[in-house]
């Protein structure tokens, strides 16, 4: 009879290895373990070594962040991802790993301030120079580079002022100097924007915004072009002790699991894409009732809210009780359509995606408007109101 273990042996040992299964979860668990079980000794310095594939110590790398990496990597249109437990640790990991004593970064001059602090406070305590420049001035960018510049900072949709950034041209004049664009595209994020495609070389998203969407998690990931991660970047020394060649991304990921940047936790990409998909599909949709309503001088709500009919003075056939334009909701597809003689005579899909519009005249004849795309959880609803100039104003009581 085999002898029992004590309680205490069973009470650390029991229930630690799942149970055998030919399927896999479909939703990703959260591996919430510090450390790793290895069958055998020998497979340890295996996997230290990259002989065989594997996980030691969730600060070097952990399955649930791995597959944020692809995912995010994917989006981007990356090579390899690094993630980390916020935008900021993804920022200044980044650049520390990329920049030396002695070396010169150029930087926007409006950025998050976060990031501004950091080139300008932190940086020069460790002998790295910032100037900072207007980035829609392409001159000026061109102005401040010097030979010992190592990287040029921008955002793609900058952080408050909203400008937006050549990323094209600030690649070229980066790369004809020798140093590399990174990119903060967080408020863009890879949905509208993919800063590789642009030449970009790093591309940096703190998950905690969009990607997320849910104020539920702090994260940050950032994706380097191919070229940039080296065909070798995930098979370096991840304890930070790697050759002089190792590549950009080799030399963030080192660092990031040396200082424990890395990110762990739950994380819904998934849903944060989704919902920044539907966010532009309600926005587009308010934009061009917007722009159409400004200046019509004629209209009228039909079928409880639901659809909503206008003219413009300048139309052909304005005095015709036949005529009329309207936007109209039929199945998920908002439609811009034009009426005469009793039938459509033209219908354009205005946009795609959308579950529910309602429209509202008040007393002021302002239109307020109201769309939302996607539905569940996952629905987003926006609205606007608009005074159509043309119209003309209710009579005073």
């Amino acid at each position: 009879m085999k002898k029992r273990t004590s309680m205490a042996t069973r009470a650390v040992h029991a229930g630690e290895k799942p149970p055998p299964s030919a399927t896999v979860p479909k939703v990703p668990p959260i591996y919430a373990s510090s450390v790793f079980t290895f069958d055998r000794l020998d497979r340890i310095d295996e996997v230290y070594e990259g002989k065989t594939p594997g996980y030691v110590y969730s600060r070097q790398g952990n399955p649930g962040i791995d597959l944020l990496e692809q995912a995010v990597c994917s989006l981007e249109c990356g090579s390899d991802g690094v993630a980390f437990a916020s935008g900021m640790a993804a920022i200044t990991c980044s650049v520390l790993a990329l920049v030396g004593s002695g070396d010169h970064v150029v930087a926007g001059r409006v950025l998050y301030g976060g990031t501004h602090t950091f080139f300008k406070d932190d940086l020069p305590k460790r002998g790295v120079e910032t100037t900072f420049v207007d980035m829609n001035d392409l001159e000026e960018v061109r102005s401040a580079m010097r030979p010992n510049t190592k990287l040029v900072y921008c955002e793609t949709i900058s952080n408050p002022l909203m400008e937006v950034a050549d990323l094209s041209a600030l690649a070229g004049i980066a790369h004809a100097a020798g140093a590399l664009l990174v990119v903060d595209n967080t408020f863009a994020s890879p949905v509208l924007c993919r800063p590789l495609e642009h030449g970009a070389d790093v591309s940096i998203n703190s998950a905690t915004k969009y990607l997320n969407g849910h104020s539920d998690i702090t994260g940050g990931v950032a994706v380097f072009a191919p070229y940039v991660a080296g065909v070798d970047a995930r098979g370096e020394d991840v304890g930070g002790s790697g050759s002089t060649e190792q590549s950009p991304a080799a030399k963030v990921r080192a660092l990031a699991a040396l200082y424990g940047f890395f990110f762990s936790g739950l994380f819904t990409w998934r849903k944060g894409v989704v919902r920044m998909d539907q966010q532009q599909s309600a926005r587009a949709a308010i934009d061009l009732v917007d722009r159409e309503l400004r200046f019509a001088d004629w209209v009228k709500i039909e079928s409880g809210g639901a659809e909503i009919r206008y003219k413009f003075s300048s139309d052909p056939y304005h005095e015709s009780e036949q005529y009329f334009r309207r936007f109209r909701l039929s199945g998920e597809q908002l439609l811009l359509e034009t009426v005469l003689g009793g039938s459509v005579s033209s219908s354009n899909v205005a946009a795609g995606g959308i579950s529910a519009v309602s429209f509202e005249i008040d007393g002021s004849n302002n239109v307020h408007i109201s769309i939302t795309a996607g539905s569940g959880e996952g629905a987003v609803t926006l609205q606007s109101s608009v005074r159509p100039r043309n119209l003309p104003k209710p009579a005073s009581p």
